[in-house]
């Protein structure tokens, strides 16, 4: 008869296993507007940093309404709005273009517009994931979104 296997080297149940694996395979939470709505505004901290610099910037900083948003003390940048993203529209000398989610999430992750133009060095780098700025699109692009 063979010894019995100690307890650590028992195998885990089945039903272990599968909500392990399930863990592995849940799928990635989908965007939602609330949650753009809070990166937008700043509940919701974002990473990111001004280029050419290597820290990053504090969070309150890092608010896309400080320059975005209506109700901005001294607003340096443009109100973004559905139209005004999706339109297309020349920007910074550039031809013609409008954002799309993809050439949005490009912009504020390296700071190339649709029209492969470089905005300027004050607008923030950011590091987020496809979830954040899927988000973050789909509250701006929205109707009635406030900014």
């Amino acid at each position: 008869m063979p010894p019995p296997v100690p307890p650590r080297f028992r195998p885990a149940p089945a039903a272990a296993v599968a909500l392990l694996l399930a863990g592995f395979m849940a799928p990635a939470p989908a965007p939602d507007r609330a949650h753009g709505q809070g990166l937008f505004h700043g509940p919701a901290p974002l990473r990111a940093w001004i280029a050419g610099q290597d820290f990053s910037l504090p969070a309150h900083a890092a608010r896309c309404a400080n320059c975005h948003g209506a109700a901005a003390p001294q607003r340096v940048a443009p109100l973004l709005s559905a139209a005004g993203m999706t339109q297309p529209v020349a920007r910074r000398g550039g031809p013609p273009s409008r954002y799309e989610a993809d050439s949005f999430c490009r912009l504020l992750r390296t700071g190339v517009d649709p029209a492969f133009v470089t905005v300027t060095r004050a607008m923030p780098r950011y590091e987020l994931s496809d979830v954040e700025c899927r988000a973050l699109w789909l509250y701006l692009t929205e109707a009635g979104h406030d900014s």
